[in-house]
Formats: C-alpha cells, sequence, structure tokens
C-alpha cells in the first residue's frame, strides 16, 4: 500500500472552523465512544431492564396492597424480594451503561446552535427542518419507504467545494389517510438509519457494505456475504457484497483505497457502504447517535477529499460485465443489493426475551397466592 499523505485538510484548507473553536455553551455532554457497546449486549441489558420495570411496577403496586389487605410473611418477603431484585437489575442496567460510556468513552459538546454560523462563513447550506427525500438510494429493506432527511449540511449553490451531503436520516411507511402521529409515533414503520456523509459517485457501483465489529449482531445484512480482503483490512472491517461480486470487490478497493479506508475512517470508527452512484459513511458511535460533533465534521471533509476521491478514481473505470454494455450505468439485479438476514441475533434476544414481560409479572402473582 502506497504511504498516505499527511493527516491534514487540503482541498478543504479554507475551511473556517472559528464558529466552532470558540468555547461551547454549556450542555449536556456526549460521550464518544473508543469501542460501542456490542449489539447483543446492549439489546439483552435493554430488555432485561424493561421486563425487570414492568414486573417492579406489579411488585409496587402489589405491596401496596400488602400493607392496606394484609398476608402472610412468607408472601409478603416473596413480593419483596421479587420488587427488590427487579429495581436493582433496572439499575443496575442504567450503571451498565454509564460505566460503559466512562470506561470506553470521552465527554464531548455537541454542536447544535453553531452549526449556522459555521454554514454561513464557508459557503454551505444547512437545515434542521425534516424533509422528504427521493434522490439518495435506499439501503437494503427500505426500498419503497419514504427518506426524510434532517440536520443537513451541503455546499452551498455555486459554492467552490466538491460535492458532499451531511445529514441525518429516517424512513418509514407511507402515511395512510387514517394515520394519527403521536409525540412517540409521528409515522408509521419508523427506522432510524442515523447520521452519514454521502457522497456521489462517476456512476453506478454494486453494493458493498463495511461494516464494524460492534455492527456485526445487530446489522440486517447476511453476513455469509462477508469477503476476505486480507488481514489488515479484514481486522478492521467485514466487508459485504452481493455473491459473484467478490472480483468486483477487490478491483474497486484496490490496495490503495483499502489503505484510504483504513487511515481516514477505521482508526475513527467510521462504516461505509456504496449504494447505487453514492459512498455513505455512517458516522462514528457516541452515547447520543444524532449528535454532531466538531472531530466528526473534520474527518467528514477528510473523507470527502482523499478516500471518497480514491474508490471515485476506480469507479471511474468500472463497469459491471453481467450488463454487457458500459454506456448503460447499469448494475445487474443480482449486484444491486446484500440479501437481508431472516432475523438479526440482536431482534432475536429481544423477541425471545420479551414475552418475559407477562411471564414475569404472572409468577409474581402466582407465587404470592401461592405462599399467602
Amino acid at each position: 500500500m502506497n504511504e498516505r499523505p499527511v493527516d491534514r485538510l487540503r482541498v478543504f484548507s479554507d475551511l473556517d472552523f472559528s464558529a466552532l473553536a470558540a468555547p461551547l455553551p454549556r450542555r449536556p455532554v456526549v460521550w464518544r465512544l473508543r469501542t460501542s457497546m456490542p449489539g447483543w449486549m446492549a439489546t439483552l441489558t435493554i430488555t432485561l431492564a424493561i421486563v425487570a420495570g414492568s414486573t417492579a411496577v406489579f411488585g409496587i403496586l402489589r405491596s401496596v396492597g400488602i400493607l392496606i389487605t394484609g398476608t402472610t410473611p412468607a408472601a409478603a418477603t416473596w413480593v419483596a424480594s421479587w420488587t427488590v431484585s427487579c429495581v436493582a437489575i433496572v439499575v443496575g442496567a442504567v450503571l451498565l451503561f454509564r460505566w460503559w460510556h466512562r470506561r470506553f468513552g470521552r465527554p464531548l459538546t455537541p454542536l447544535t446552535d453553531e452549526l449556522r454560523p459555521f454554514a454561513d462563513a464557508n459557503g454551505l447550506d444547512t437545515s434542521s427542518v425534516s424533509r422528504v427525500e427521493a434522490t439518495l438510494p435506499a439501503p437494503s429493506g427500505c426500498e419503497g419507504k419514504v427518506q426524510r432527511l434532517t440536520r443537513v449540511l451541503q455546499p452551498a449553490e455555486g459554492s467552490p467545494w466538491p460535492p458532499f451531503l451531511i445529514g441525518r436520516r429516517v424512513f418509514h411507511d407511507p402515511v395512510p389517510p387514517d394515520f394519527r402521529p403521536t409525540e412517540r409515533r409521528q409515522y408509521p414503520g419508523l427506522v432510524d438509519d442515523g447520521l452519514f456523509l454521502a457522497v456521489p459517485m462517476p456512476r453506478r457501483l454494486p453494493h458493498i457494505a463495511l461494516l464494524r465489529d460492534f455492527e456485526l449482531s445487530s446489522s440486517p445484512l447476511e453476513l455469509r456475504t462477508a469477503y476476505s480482503m486480507g488481514l489488515e483490512f479484514d481486522e478492521v472491517f467485514t466487508l459485504l457484497c452481493p455473491p459473484g461480486y467478490e472480483r468486483d470487490a477487490l478491483y474497486l478497493f484496490t490496495p490503495d483505497v483499502m489503505a484510504a479506508m483504513i487511515d481516514d475512517a477505521g482508526g475513527a470508527q467510521w462504516g461505509a457502504e456504496v449504494l447505487d452512484d453514492q459512498l455513505f459513511f455512517r458516522f462514528p458511535p457516541s452515547s447520543l447517535p444524532g449528535a454532531v460533533l466538531e472531530e466528526d465534521l473534520r474527518r467528514a471533509f477528510r473523507l470527502v477529499e482523499r478516500t471518497s476521491v480514491q474508490l471515485e478514481e476506480q469507479a471511474r473505470r468500472y463497469s459491471d460485465a453481467r450488463v454487457g454494455e458500459r454506456s448503460l450505468d447499469l448494475i445487474d439485479d443480482a449486484g444491486r443489493r446484500v440479501g437481508r438476514r431472516r432475523i438479526a441475533p440482536a431482534l432475536l434476544i429481544a423477541l425471545v426475551a420479551l414475552p418475559f414481560m407477562v411471564i414475569a409479572p404472572f409468577v409474581l402473582i402466582v407465587g404470592e397466592g401461592l405462599l399467602s
């Protein structure tokens, strides 16, 4: 692999970061995680907390009833022990996440009002208003859903910057006429795809996903489509591509492209995905997935001017041999999307554990009845 250039901005060297350099107002911090909690572990912890919380509510209500009506000492001990244990599980789950953030993270101040003056000073457009977006390609499983963007940052019309788009996107089912939105459920079938950086490619490419370690247990993509790209690269990313497109992935991800991904994205825990004619980078993990941090913005501009350019050079020369005519700028249907798993391990844990929200309170009540 060729030696990488020094770690500083070149194309974006004239960006004015003064609006972000001033001391930011005090606000709740966001924990930047060096190591994100594995998806199966986070799902199991949250599910246990939900089950324990619902059981603790029953236990507290039952304890009030016992204080009013009385019962046998054995039954009172049974209810008290269940209630205390469930409260302890809930508290333990909260403490586990707090410990993980402090053990594997560092506190940073999120950007909110600073994005507007930063954009104004640099010929960028920004908006926090949710908008429907139909031009960006959807990931596997979200085809046919409505795509919405918010927290958008992109070059203003006529600005000298290369094209890119930063934002947060969600997908939801088409809203039926009788749907009544609530504060917690504004759209039906909502899927939050998180913060992203999108850079256009010169032509359509096969679907290629670069997963980080902590995504393996929660990604809906079929992991059996993983393809080894070499020991150094495989230590940072798991590359997925459609079956039969392994040589295409090698053609696109040359040693220079892989070196760029490792240097510019891997160490900072950015993921990536090629969808049609767009290269998407997924922001690194934090305790607040929707938070924009200054170091992420700086890294995003570096990804635009270095890593995306490396892949763009390969993309210009690529064509899908299965299509037969390069001028069509098409990808065969077999290469457009990696298949999806029937169910991800993290979701399986939730589906198996959630019935205990009914079973656990039932055992509490039945046990008390037998002992009383």
